[in-house]
């Protein structure tokens, strides 16, 4: 059974993973006792914060590792603990990415629309399979 989560990354970082096929995932310190539980086949979406759009699917496809190598371009973190994943499905354009506010009557997690900002901060939360779905159809729809 496979587990699913999002990421939330910025249009610099996403066109990084896109540039590089989305070789990977990275997180912070704070994330790596989650990152370590990921198995192949969880699955994550990729959540862009200022466009405050869904991006893209991947799945995990290796084990968790550890790098300091420095490959996004964040400058307060270098997102070191990190997990194996490959595309399923991505958006290459922001302006068709799958709009927040279009969708979120069908997310379980967006649970205050007026405070929907404090909902998807941070790096990494866990999704239900059905929140996964929904957003995942909706990503394949404005591929």
């Amino acid at each position: 059974m496979s587990n699913y989560y999002m990421i939330v990354t910025n249009e610099v970082d996403y066109e990084w993973d896109i540039d590089n096929k989305f070789v990977c995932a990275g997180f912070p310190k704070r994330n790596k006792k989650s990152v370590q539980k990921m198995k192949e086949g969880d699955k994550i979406i990729y959540y862009v914060t200022k466009q405050s759009k869904f991006m893209a699917a991947v799945e995990v496809i290796g084990e968790y590792f550890y790098s300091e190598q420095w490959i996004w371009d964040d400058p307060y973190d270098l997102w070191p603990y990190r997990i194996h994943t490959k595309p399923i499905c991505y958006i290459k354009n922001f302006d068709n990415g799958v709009f927040i506010k279009d969708i979120w009557d069908d997310l379980e997690f967006i649970k205050n629309k007026k405070k929907w900002g404090s909902q998807v901060q941070g790096s990494f939360r866990k999704l239900s399979e059905n929140d996964y779905e929904v957003i995942y159809k909706s990503i394949i729809k404005n591929k």
